[in-house]
């Protein structure tokens, strides 16, 4: 197995949304992601948005299996 790329979906809060959440996901992220990256990343978010709240992630990491 080698390493294709990571996913995380972040899950982010404001009563401005419709449902008043928003998912959005990013592709390409270090092999695996620690915590405090994972936190270090939704924090910058935070200061993008305009007053959003982060509710969660969900980190998938995607390997590429060889037919051989």
């Amino acid at each position: 197995m080698s390493w294709k790329k990571t996913s995380i979906t972040i899950v982010m809060g404001n009563d401005k949304y419709p449902k008043g959440t928003r998912t959005a996901t990013f592709n390409n992220i270090v092999p695996d992601p620690t915590e405090e990256q994972i936190k270090s990343f939704a924090e910058g978010l935070q200061l993008l948005s305009d007053g959003d709240t982060y509710l969660g992630s969900e980190v998938i990491k995607h390997d590429q299996l060889s037919a051989e």
